[in-house]
């Protein structure tokens, strides 16, 4: 239906640029004519449509995902948390970690999980370890709210 109110009005229009433009006398009533004719072909041009097809069916659109869309967008978000999350990690506790964050890929982007891998955690001895690797793991739980792994 849209396409055909467009239609109707680039014909109108296109009619209306060339009626204005042609010279008067003759040829200016000629135009007139054939501009009125070529708007009335436009107007009926759907009904002789439905008079040669059986019956006029209006069907449902089905609207599809685009899922490769929606994988590239949660690849954004991902690699946005991931710098900001290594920004964190830095700042906070001194750490540089490798961080991967995977995010669903539907409309709502939400955390799936996020994977630390710490490469300096700039504590000397196992026990400071441990308790930072536990307290990151909290934090980051806590703040995105999923599955967190620190390695």
């Amino acid at each position: 239906m849209k396409a055909y109110i467009l239609s109707i009005v680039g014909v109108i229009l296109l009619t209306a640029v060339i009626t204005i433009i042609a010279p008067h006398g003759k040829m200016e009533k000629f135009l007139k004519g054939t501009a009125k004719l070529v708007v009335l072909s436009a107007l009926i041009a759907p009904i002789a449509g439905f008079l040669t097809e059986k019956a006029p069916s209006l069907s449902a659109a089905e609207i599809g995902t685009d899922t490769a869309y929606l994988e590239y967008c949660a690849e954004c978000y991902a690699d946005a948390d991931e710098r900001a999350i290594k920004k964190f990690l830095e700042e906070e506790y001194s750490v540089a970690a490798e961080v991967v964050v995977t995010r669903n890929a539907d409309a709502t982007f939400s955390y799936e999980k996020i994977t630390v891998r710490m490469e300096n955690e700039g504590i000397s001895g196992q026990d400071g370890n441990i308790n930072i690797s536990e307290e990151i793991k909290s934090v980051l739980e806590a703040r995105y709210g999923c599955n967190t792994e620190v390695i």
